[in-house]
């Protein structure tokens, strides 16, 4: 969605897209971090923070899908629609 500084929403995507827009990003983002640990090496001192680092992402847009489906929820629910 796109909203006007008055609160209004200007456009949305069709549903589909919407839903479906957080969990392809996340997935080419980890198929890209996954990938990167594999073919590349760590700098000193990194060394065993490439499992840590795939769950903090993860679970970043997982955070980040579960407020996608709020703030549609809310947007659903607005009483004045």
């Amino acid at each position: 969605m796109q909203w006007s500084f008055g609160g209004e929403v200007n456009w949305t995507a069709p549903r589909a897209i919407a839903l479906a827009f957080t969990p392809a990003l996340a997935t080419l983002v980890l198929i890209a971090a996954s990938a990167s640990t594999v073919m590349l090496e760590p700098r000193a001192g990194q060394e065993g923070m490439e499992v840590p680092v795939i769950v903090i992402l993860a679970t970043g847009f997982i955070a980040v899908h579960a407020f996608h489906i709020w703030l549609i929820g809310k947007a659903m629910n607005r009483k004045d629609r």
